[in-house]
């Protein structure tokens, strides 16, 4: 069975939308960013310009100090079922973070590896157990960015089904560091360099090609993702934010890329016509509500995870409040 890892060509880079400055105010900016998100509550937070932004560990930046606290918007890790969202993307994961399962006619192409051995035992090889499907079919793990919650089960996946693992190389580079940006005593090890990928790169498994874009902010080498998903005869277009939050304290530069990357993708999933806004935890993205809306869904009514346009909104809000947040930290507010 033979794999590829390829350059996308067929798209064109556009430049982003927004530059990483504005004359209009950070709060202008942050009701844009509201406004335009307003289907995701779960990212409202990075709009909050009255709250302190966090030291990694969680401690608010006038605190001074590194303890692990986990934000107000992650939910205690509690038991998920398993859940086929569309006919070839699962769910697999907790109330606090996710791995997405994308299926295709040559294996599965797994994004994310939860917070440790035992969670990616639990969730991922007993999910797709669960869902039918075989863990051995496993071809790709993508990380999609270098802190634990997403690599810390990446051990027990690679170690048993042999998983490629596939990070930025920028992001591989943070992970060589002798000491890590975020570390927490229940993330598992991270993993040993594999596949390295750079922006506008594409994973080809059989009949899927997932798109690959470095979005720096979160991490330097943060990976977001498009690919497509089809729901019986209608297909749609997943756009999968990497790395969410800013827990890295008031790094006014580090923000302004943030943006950026959010502006830019904002302009490559409008141009492929992405309609379904995703993460990799599972309260930003509206998940858990549109899981348990999907499970009473009835034939024929609408799929909770397509939004249209308002996906792209995600993207807005994203690219808007960050850039108030630089502005905020410009102004010494």
């Amino acid at each position: 069975m033979k794999t590829l890892l390829i350059p996308f060509i067929c798209l064109a880079i556009v430049q982003p939308a927004y530059a990483a400055d504005s004359a209009v105010s950070p709060q202008t900016l942050a009701e844009q960013g509201l406004k335009a998100g307003a289907r995701f509550p779960g990212l409202a937070d990075i709009c909050n310009l009255s709250q302190a932004l966090t030291l990694p560990g969680g401690a608010p930046a006038s605190a001074g100090g590194n303890e692990q606290k986990p934000p107000a918007w992650r939910e205690a890790s509690t038991v998920m079922e398993p859940q086929k969202v569309f006919d070839n993307l699962y769910f697999l994961g907790t109330r606090g973070v996710t791995s997405w399962a994308i299926t295709t006619s040559k294996g599965i192409i797994l994004i994310d590896a939860l917070d440790n051995d035992e969670e990616a035992r639990q969730y991922i090889e007993g999910g797709l157990k669960k869902l039918g499907l075989d863990p051995n079919d496993i071809r790709y793990l993508i990380i999609t960015h270098a802190h634990g919650d997403h690599y810390g089960g990446q051990q027990f996946l690679v170690d048993t089904y042999k998983p490629k693992v596939v990070m930025s190389e920028e992001d591989w580079k943070e992970l060589e560091k002798p000491e890590l940006e975020f570390s927490n005593p229940d993330w598992g090890l991270p993993p040993k360099r594999d596949v390295s990928i750079k922006d506008g790169d594409t994973i080809k498994l059989g009949d899927t090609v997932v798109q690959l874009y470095v979005t720096p902010g979160h991490t330097p080498g943060t990976v977001s993702l498009i690919f497509p998903v089809m729901d019986g005869i209608d297909r749609h277009v997943v756009g999968l934010w990497g790395g969410t939050g800013m827990r890295f304290g008031p790094d006014e530069q580090r923000i302004r890329n943030y943006s950026v990357s959010a502006g830019r993708f904002h302009d490559i999933a409008e141009q492929q016509s992405v309609d379904v806004f995703l993460s990799n935890h599972p309260a930003r993205d509206g998940a858990l509500e549109a899981i348990a809306k999907l499970k009473d869904r009835s034939p024929g009514e609408p799929h909770p995870f397509v939004t249209g346009t308002a996906a792209l909104g995600a993207f807005e809000l994203l690219r808007d409040c960050s850039l108030a947040q630089a502005e905020r930290i410009k102004l010494g507010n």
